[in-house]
């Protein structure tokens, strides 16, 4: 069963290897977002953006986390 059609969006928002520092969430880079969905889907963009949180310094980036937002089509 497939749970998005053809044409479908998927959005994914996850930690950019670009974050530095070891702690929190694993990071992510374009090319494993690329390579995880080349079979079936189309990536039509990956930005970089921030997650909103709580700054704590010293443990993440200031203005908050960086991450990458993806938008991906099922093909």
């Amino acid at each position: 069963m497939k749970v998005l059609g053809p044409r479908g969006l998927l959005h994914i928002l996850c930690f950019s290897d670009e974050e530095p520092g070891t702690e929190g969430p694993r990071r992510v880079t374009q090319q494993e977002i690329r390579a995880a969905f080349q079979n079936g889907w189309k990536v039509q963009r990956i930005e970089p953006i921030r997650f909103d949180s709580i700054e704590v310094p010293g443990r993440m980036s200031p203005g908050g986390p960086k991450a990458w937002l993806a938008t991906i089509e099922r093909t």
